[in-house]
């Protein structure tokens, strides 16, 4: 008889464990479908929003997007993302991995593409790509990047080639290299030179023009010349 309650009792634990582990990833799963039915009524009320002076907007960057948010609606959608953002967080806390999934939760944001400033499209407000870009605006932001990146680090005297990388970006067809090194600018050098790629790349997608994908006479290396690094 004793043995039959210890039985007893020992399955009943079992199936209240097997329960409490269940309810825990419904409560994950129930938390990140909230959190989701948030975040989209937040990206629906900014998207669906007429054109109104740009100057009047801001660019909010959630984990995989870029939403324009106007004044006229920023305390609603604000409530939207902080309730959003507060279940994230719970179903961050109540995640227990199976045995074949990940160990910790992830919550590593997409790295998103450049974008280019608000604009009106279609009667409504958004973010543009490159790809919302006209053709001849487009060759524009390129004309004006291209000195910018090359000549981003003129000021900086070469002593030591070896710490110095060569970076090759485009024009058009053409292969143009660029001798870079690591600066406190860095990273803005590292973002002019990603709006370059996604302008080119739209601009290829715009035109149809087909171009060569490796440089057939690239550098074989920098040494410095005169306080300058120079490209051989």
């Amino acid at each position: 008889m004793v043995k039959t309650n210890l039985l007893f009792c020992y399955l009943l634990g079992l199936i209240t464990l097997f329960s409490a582990c269940s309810k825990d990833d419904g409560k994950y799963d129930e938390l990140i479908r909230l959190a989701d039915v948030k975040l989209q009524e937040a990206i629906k009320l900014a998207e669906n929003q007429p054109c109104k002076p740009v100057e009047e907007w801001r660019i909010d960057t959630l984990s995989y997007r870029y939403v324009p948010v106007h004044p006229s609606f920023e305390k609603e959608y604000n409530a939207l993302i902080k309730e959003y953002r507060n279940l994230a967080e719970q179903a961050s806390k109540a995640y227990k991995p199976g045995k074949h999934d990940p160990i910790a939760y992830n919550t590593t944001p997409v790295i998103l593409p450049p974008n280019f400033g608000l604009r009106c499209k279609e009667g409504k407000m958004i973010v543009a790509s490159a790809f919302d870009l006209e053709l001849t605006e487009i060759d524009q932001k390129i004309e004006n990047l291209l000195p910018q990146i090359r000549d981003f680090f003129k000021d900086v005297p070469c002593t030591d080639a070896s710490k110095w990388n060569i970076l090759t970006i485009r024009k058009d067809c053409e292969f143009i290299p660029v001798a870079y090194t690591e600066t406190r600018e860095l990273g803005l050098f590292f973002k002019k030179t990603e709006q370059l790629n996604h302008l080119n790349y739209a601009r290829y997608h715009k035109t149809g023009k087909e171009c060569p994908t490796q440089n057939p006479n690239p550098p074989k290396g920098i040494i410095c010349k005169d306080g300058h690094p120079t490209l051989q």
